[in-house]
């Protein structure tokens, strides 16, 4: 029979957190036989009791599971996206109140598409500050490429100027930026006759009128010149540089026979592109013609249509806008040098991103 006083000991000294070898121990000091003090330990230890050592384990134990728990919420969330943006501009001088395009090329780490803020902002260096702001919200996956266009106020002053583009996403934030200059307008030439002697007149005694107001009569050495006036408004028609407002004689009523065209055009294109050509170039009117073919590289995605453009910055337009699809081809085919330099530095970008060789 165990002692109940000594066995209530054992069972409090347990509780208390005191080890079962400094108990017995303690017991074997104040005589007790080792039997005793075996028997009354056996029969406590027998009994389920929650010693401070035992609530300390079952602790350690809830804490690594925690742990395990918050670690594999860790590893099975997506890795946050890192995104690069570099910009490039499609020319490198601009006049008041002109057009400024650049295009914006984004890479991700991964492929999963997200929403992100891109704020375009204009510098004049010589001051430091802001002459204009422009915003966008655009979606990206693993590469894209978007084109800004903002118009500068016709009031800006000239100078040096940086556009710094700052993207904002979930993950943080990146910029790029590039220069541009702001200068006046260069005003077209006019080109200047000198007027004949009266030496010379004498040599076409018949005169040289041919009653045509849009041409320059001369006599030279005897020979009549009759010099195109080019644009003259009055000839029938519509030229670059006129407009239904600037000459109505011109430009004026030729609206719907030019869209009819151009709609002809648009469906002869892909099946009989020399029909679609010799439509376009029917229209009375350089502008029209440029936008006839313009619309069939578009439509046909054939830029061979781009080449039969007239107007030098229309053609380069129409051209680049195939580099901006992949097609790099079409770089030598460009004649203005800001347009042809801004093709190379997509194709070196394109080749350092290793996405050169779809239209190859």
């Amino acid at each position: 029979m165990v002692d109940s006083t000594l066995k209530n000991y054992v069972k409090t000294t347990i509780k208390q957190g005191y080890a079962i070898g400094n108990i017995r121990k303690r017991l074997e000091q104040s005589g007790y036989s080792k039997q005793e003090i075996n028997a009354v330990i056996k029969e406590v230890k027998g009994r389920k009791i929650i010693t401070a050592k035992t609530g300390l384990i079952a602790a350690i134990v809830i804490i690594v599971l925690i742990l395990i728990v918050i670690l594999t919420l860790k590893l099975l969330s997506p890795v946050p996206k890192d995104i690069y943006i570099s910009t490039t501009p499609l020319v490198s001088s601009v006049t008041p109140g002109g057009k400024l395009t650049f295009v914006n090329t984004l890479t991700s780490s991964t492929s999963k598409t997200i929403s992100v803020d891109l704020k375009h902002q204009m510098i004049y260096k010589k001051t430091g500050k802001a002459a204009g702001t422009k915003i966008e919200k655009i979606s990206i996956g693993k590469k894209s490429s978007t084109q800004t266009q903002t118009t500068l106020p016709s009031d800006i002053p000239l100078g040096q100027y940086e556009m710094i583009t700052t993207l904002t996403y979930t993950g943080g934030s990146k910029q790029s930026s590039f220069n541009f200059v702001v200068e006046e307008r260069k005003g077209l030439q006019t080109p200047s006759f000198e007027e004949p002697s009266a030496d010379v007149v004498s040599l076409c005694p018949t005169g040289c009128d041919d009653y045509n107001a849009c041409t320059i009569d001369r006599c030279v050495s005897g020979i009549c010149e009759n010099i195109p006036i080019i644009p003259c408004c009055g000839n029938g028609i519509c030229e670059a540089g006129e407009n239904a407002y600037s000459c109505s004689l011109d430009c004026g009523i030729q609206t719907e026979t030019t869209s009819s065209i151009i709609n002809d055009a648009i469906k002869k294109a892909r099946t009989d592109p020399s029909t679609a050509t010799m439509l376009c170039n029917s229209l009375p009117s350089v502008n029209d013609a440029d936008e006839c073919f313009n619309i069939l590289a578009e439509k046909t995605k054939k830029y061979e249509f781009c080449e039969s453009i007239q107007e030098d910055q229309i053609q380069s337009d129409c051209l680049l806008n195939f580099a901006l699809e992949g097609n790099y081809d079409v770089c030598d085919k460009i004649n203005d040098p800001y347009y042809l330099q801004s093709c190379y530095s997509l194709e070196r970008q394109a080749r350092l991103q290793g996405i050169v060789g779809e239209y190859s």
